[in-house]
């Protein structure tokens, strides 16, 4: 049995974070504190985007990886198989 046709596009939605500081802010002493006060934003993110994309038609949506951690990139496959 042979592989299927797969036909693929990718659109991505960046998010980057950021925080300024005063100037007399040594650097990174913080440890990114402030990053994890949005954390549970970007987890609703990633949810409402495949529940948003699961509800239209015929795909399924399941996580992808290309090897980054979660904290820094999420990927969403989204799949539709066409019928005969």
């Amino acid at each position: 049995m042979s592989e299927p046709y797969v036909e693929q596009r990718e659109f991505s939605l960046r998010i980057e974070l950021r925080c300024a500081f005063p100037e007399n802010y040594e650097g990174d002493a913080d440890g990114y504190a402030w990053v994890e006060e949005v954390q549970p934003a970007l987890a609703e993110i990633v949810r409402a985007a495949a529940a948003i994309l699961a509800q239209r038609g015929s795909f399924r949506v399941h996580p992808g990886n290309r090897g980054r951690p979660a904290d820094e990139e999420v990927t969403l496959v989204a799949q539709r198989t066409m019928e005969r």
